[in-house]
C-alpha cells in the first residue's frame, strides 16, 4: 500500500531544500570571490559552510523520497555579483542564517503538529548547525565593525 503523502510536511521540507541550494551556490561564489582576492581563511569558511548546506540539502532529498514525494526544483536565491566587500558579504550571509533559522523553527513546530518527528528531526539537526553559522557570522562581523581592517588581514587572510 503506497504512503500517503502528507503535504504540509513536503512543502516545508521542499522549502527548507530549496533554500540550502541557494545557499551552496552563494557561499562557494564567495568563496571563489575570496579565495581569488587573498581572503584565504574566509574563503576556506566559506568552503566549508557550503559543503555543510550540501550535506543539509541531501539529507532533505533523502526524506523528500523517503516520504514518498519527488524532489521538486524551485526558484531559490542567487549570488550577487555586486557583493565584493568582505562586509557587504558577511552581512547577506547573517541575513541567509536568520532567515534559515526562522524557516526551520517554523517547519520543525509544523512536523510536531503534524505527528512527523522523523522530519522534526531532520530540521532540528539542520538548525543546530543554522544557529552555529549564525554565531560565527555575528562574531565575524562584530570584530570587523570593532578593529577593521587588522581584523580582515590577520583572521581573514
Amino acid at each position: 500500500m503506497p504512503k500517503k503523502i502528507n503535504q504540509k510536511i513536503i512543502k516545508i521540507l521542499t522549502e527548507v531544500y530549496t533554500a540550502e541550494i541557494g545557499a551552496i551556490g552563494i557561499y562557494m561564489e564567495q568563496h571563489a570571490k575570496c579565495d581569488n582576492a587573498g581572503y584565504k581563511k574566509l574563503a576556506e569558511r566559506l568552503k566549508e559552510d557550503a559543503v555543510n548546506e550540501m550535506k543539509h540539502a541531501e539529507a532533505l532529498a533523502e526524506r523528500i523520497v523517503f516520504l514518498g514525494a519527488a524532489i521538486k526544483c524551485e526558484k531559490h536565491l542567487t549570488p550577487k555579483p555586486e557583493e565584493t566587500e568582505i562586509i557587504d558579504i558577511v552581512k547577506m550571509n547573517l541575513q541567509i542564517e536568520i532567515k534559515a533559522i526562522e524557516r526551520l523553527n517554523a517547519g520543525i513546530k509544523t512536523c510536531f503538529n503534524e505527528g512527523d518527528n522523523g522530519s522534526r528531526l531532520v530540521l532540528e539537526n539542520i538548525l543546530k548547525d543554522e544557529e552555529k553559522h549564525l554565531d560565527e557570522y555575528e562574531t565575524i562581523l562584530e570584530n570587523i565593525e570593532k578593529y577593521g581592517d587588522q581584523y580582515i588581514v590577520t583572521h581573514l587572510m
